[in-house]
Order: structure tokens, then sequence, then C-alpha cells
């Protein structure tokens, strides 16, 4: 199944983002290219491989162009699935190529009774468990500010406790943890506040006491 900015904060990974190895200086996030066919496709096999693609199966090599394209109209609400919001795709690229991808959903409202997800990554599962997630939403945010978009609201599952600690790095705070676990079945919501002195509230409600002095 294709990722969008629908789907849970999920690396789909036991271990998860533990930042043990490798630097990261060569990371960035571009946007899609054709440049990255070969790594993309290469990439896309290391999922298919544990049974989690990210794209099509009857996808070919001829019609990655195509592919990039459509994920650029979702930027612009162009063509959208039913139920998809506009999106903003980065690819996640380092020396190697295409190491994964993170979307941020760019209409998405954060409000009290809402679960949806406003960021949703990937990572190539032979990136995985070197800091790329956790360095991705952080560049992912200085991205939200650019587009003035200054609250965010990452969802994952209770279980995963590695998605929860990349949110969790970089600023996410915990909402109100009765309306998740009850209303939600278990679903965690974070609140991501960009606004250097802004309360970390949503339409109401406010992340626990702990997080001030």
């Amino acid at each position: 199944m294709q990722m969008n900015a629908e789907q849970q904060f999920d690396d789909n990974s036991p271990r998860g983002d533990t930042l043990r190895e490798a630097p990261l200086a060569r990371m960035s996030l571009e946007l899609p290219s054709e440049i990255y066919r070969d790594s993309f496709f290469q990439a896309m096999a290391e999922f298919e491989g544990e049974e989690n693609p990210q794209i099509s199966k009857e996808m070919t090599r001829e019609q990655f162009p195509a592919y990039v394209q459509r994920l650029h109209d979702q930027s612009v609400g162009k063509n959208l699935k039913e139920g998809h919001v506009p999106s903003k795709e980065f690819w996640i690229v380092d020396g190697d190529g295409y190491a994964g991808r993170i979307i941020l959903g760019l209409t998405y409202i954060p409000a009290p009774d809402r679960l949806g997800n406003h960021v949703g990554y990937a990572v190539r599962p032979s990136k995985r468990r070197k800091g790329y997630a956790t360095k991705a939403l952080q560049c992912l945010l200085d991205e939200a500010m650019k587009l003035k978009i200054y609250k965010l609201m990452p969802v994952c599952d209770a279980a995963n406790v590695a998605s929860r600690k990349v949110i969790e790095r970089n600023g996410g705070v915990l909402l109100d943890p009765m309306l998740n676990d009850v209303v939600h079945q278990g679903a965690l919501r974070f609140l991501i506040d960009l606004e250097p002195s802004g309360a970390p509230d949503v339409g109401g409600i406010i992340a626990p006491s702990s997080r001030t002095p």
C-alpha cells in the first residue's frame, strides 16, 4: 500500500531508530525526482521483501516519471484520491540515493476530536536504526515553518516505542492520554508546537503539565 499523510507515523521496524550508527551529514530532504530512479526501485524491493509494499507491484521504470509527477500534483491538491488531503512529499536522500520518504499534510488542522495523521514516513529497511527518521522529522519541521505550519499532530500506535521516541526527540508532547486510549483505541496523538511562545494547545486540549517546570 502506498504511504500517504493519512497513515500513522510508523517505520515498521520493531527496534526502530536508535541513532546508533553512521553519521548523517549527507542526509537531506529533497523533492521527488527522476534522478533517484535506480535507488528508489532498489528501496522498493527491500520494502517488498518484508511484505510492506510502498508502490503497486505493477509499476514499471517507464512509469516512474508519471509517478513522480503525481507526487508533485498532490502538493497542489490535483488528482487526489478520495479521502486524501493535499500533501507535500519529501524524499530522504543520502550518498546512496533514495533512503525513504516523509510526508506533510498541508491542509490538516489539528483539533480535539481528530486522529488523522499530519505526518507520515517510511525509512528504507537497510537505512533503519541509523537516525534517519529522527533527522528527517527535524528537517520536515523546518519545511513546515517555511509553509507557515506551526502546529503538527503526528500519530503512532501505542505499541510502537521507536516511532514515539522519534516524535518526542523532535519536541512532540503527548496529548490527553484518556482521549488517546479510550476514544482512539490506543493510538497516541502528539503535538509539536513550533511557535516560540505558543502553549501546546489544540482547540482546548492542553498537553500534560509535566512539560513545564
